[in-house]
């Protein structure tokens, strides 16, 4: 009987001619998602998979992504990292369609709703030749450009194995208060050895992945860590998570905005007159590790100077230390998760 149900069920999943059919739920839109309000889609295209989320970055490039073996690194490229209220769709456009027209047809539909390009380029129809005005192959450029997104097979195996593929970054900026508006697109012909027959995904057909980021300011929903709690943790726990000192992406200048914090590390220290403190920093995981570890060091000597300087301490009971993301505070596969981990601790050195 269990082989008669088996038999059954392969017969429903492949057609008369031996060719996989699409399944149910890949014929229409995935549940729950929606064209953005500020795009619309070709006719025939199916949402695939959509992330929304409040409040993530989004890298923009702005140019080629280049790996440079002598120094076994990438290479820093051009690109942008807006704030703000991030939608990333991913869509499987109709079965005839190309990236070329796919990229146009949008660039077109995107540029009367007032967008201008910022940057373009294509693999040239070979990833490996000197045509590909985006990377030097091997899917670098999807890499190092969309770091997050990576927990399912079209970002992680159908779209980095594309021969032909194009990206475009346009902006659209703000009036009357309103923030600047991003977006991105990335267009991939499948190739027959990352198929997935049963999504509709053939050899051929392109999917395409749309991120709109329209910036606006981060909802303050952290709470003031005072030196009261900030002694009851470190005398418990040994240590103190803090999220209230700011730095711009990639820099290491303490924020006005960190100052009730640095205020209330310095009330510790003058209530606590022979505690001693590691402060140490951490990033998440976007990025290198070396490059990760050199910033949380000068972020950490960064808060060390603005408390000597501006608040009186002693350097002498402050210890810099910078982590980079050897030690997560949660697991970094979620914008949340990451946002966890871009911290300040302070640990009881004596």
């Amino acid at each position: 009987m269990k082989h008669l149900l088996l038999f059954f069920l392969l017969l429903v999943c492949v057609s008369a001619n031996g060719v996989a059919q699409i399944e149910p739920q890949f014929l229409k839109d995935a549940s729950g998602t929606k064209d953005h309000k500020l795009t619309e889609r070709m006719e025939g295209s199916v949402i695939l998979r959509q992330t929304v989320k409040k409040f993530a970055d989004l890298t923009v490039a702005l140019g080629r992504v280049e790996f440079d073996y002598g120094a076994q690194k990438f290479k820093p490229f051009d690109k942008l990292k807006p704030e703000g209220a991030l939608t990333t769709t991913f869509y499987r456009l109709p079965k005839d369609a190309t990236t070329l027209e796919g990229i146009r047809a949008y660039q077109a539909a995107l540029e009367k709703k007032g967008f201008a390009v910022l940057f373009e380029g294509s693999s040239g129809g070979s990833p490996t030749g000197d045509n590909n005005l985006l990377d030097d192959g091997y899917g670098r450029f999807l890499n190092q450009v969309y770091q997050t997104e990576k927990d399912y097979g079209i970002q992680q195996y159908t779209l980095p194995g594309c021969d032909d593929f194009r990206y475009m970054a346009l902006k659209k900026s703000g009036a009357d208060g309103a923030g600047d508006v991003y977006v991105t697109l990335f267009f991939g012909a499948v190739t027959d050895g990352w198929k997935a027959p049963e999504q509709g995904i053939n050899a051929g057909t392109v999917i395409a992945r749309m991120d709109v980021l329209e910036e606006n300011p981060r909802a303050d929903r952290m709470v003031l860590v005072k030196a009261p709690e900030m002694e009851n943790q470190i005398s418990s726990t040994g240590r103190v998570m803090l999220y209230g000192i700011l730095f711009d992406f990639n820099k290491d200048t303490v924020k006005p905005e960190s100052n009730p914090t640095l205020e209330q590390i310095a009330a510790l220290l003058k209530n606590e007159p022979e505690l001693k403190l590691l402060v140490v920093g951490h990033t998440d995981n976007v990025g290198e590790f070396e490059f990760n570890r050199d910033l949380s060091t000068r972020r950490a000597n960064a808060i060390v100077q603005a408390l000597v300087s501006r608040f009186g301490v002693e350097k002498s009971r402050l210890f810099p230390f910078g982590c980079s993301f050897a030690s997560p505070a949660a697991p970094n596969t979620t914008e949340e998760g990451r946002a966890k981990n871009r911290r300040v601790e302070l640990v009881r050195w004596n």
